[in-house]
């Protein structure tokens, strides 16, 4: 049976996490560091864009983030909450974070990461409600020398996955080099 502990420390009152662990038969399988990163050092989004309200966890494979659904939530219609198919973007909002993260960590601010696509959205639900608090893990599949990056992801709320999809993304090196030539290139068309 597959478990999953957390190391606390401190007598603040608060979630003063260092370190969780997955751990099957008695043996570690991941520890996920609790950072003290925040989720705006790690994203490059600012604004009404930042979608997510704090960075959980993280660790060479795997991000975890959390957003609560408020009456004032972008795309929430006051009443119902926030349509289900916004999660998409707080997902890949939780990608872009794990590579914010190696950004923050190497010295850099961090990069834009563009969405290709995604692949098998499932939601079990409309709405995220008003008041539910959403946590997204997105699991890295699988990234090539060039920043194409898959990842497997997931909504959860009340121990209950809510929703779930694999996003497939980029991080260009330089995307202002990479918007001037799409530009020329339409240009000459």
């Amino acid at each position: 049976m597959d478990a999953y502990l957390k190391v606390w420390h401190g007598m603040t009152g608060h979630n003063d996490t260092v370190a969780s662990a997955t751990y099957s038969a008695g043996k570690i399988i991941q520890v996920m560091n609790e950072v003290e990163l925040s989720i705006d050092q790690v994203l490059p989004h600012a604004g009404r864009m930042m979608l997510l309200d704090e960075l959980l966890s993280h660790s060479d494979t795997e991000v975890a983030a959390a957003v609560t659904i408020r009456a004032d939530s972008v795309l929430c219609d006051g009443v119902n909450g926030v349509p289900a198919w916004v999660g998409m973007e707080y997902m890949a909002q939780t990608t872009c974070a794990y590579s914010g993260i190696a950004d923050v960590r190497a010295g850099m601010k961090p990069r834009v990461s563009l969405l290709l696509g995604t692949r098998s959205f499932k939601t079990s639900v409309d709405y995220f409600p008003i008041g539910s608090r959403l946590i997204m893990t997105s699991e890295l599949v699988m990234c090539d020398h060039d920043d194409l990056s898959v990842f497997n992801c997931r909504i959860r709320c009340h121990d209950q996955e809510w929703a779930r999809c694999d996003i497939k993304t980029i991080r260009p090196g330089n995307i202002h080099a990479l918007i001037e030539a799409q530009r020329n290139e339409q240009s000459e068309q």
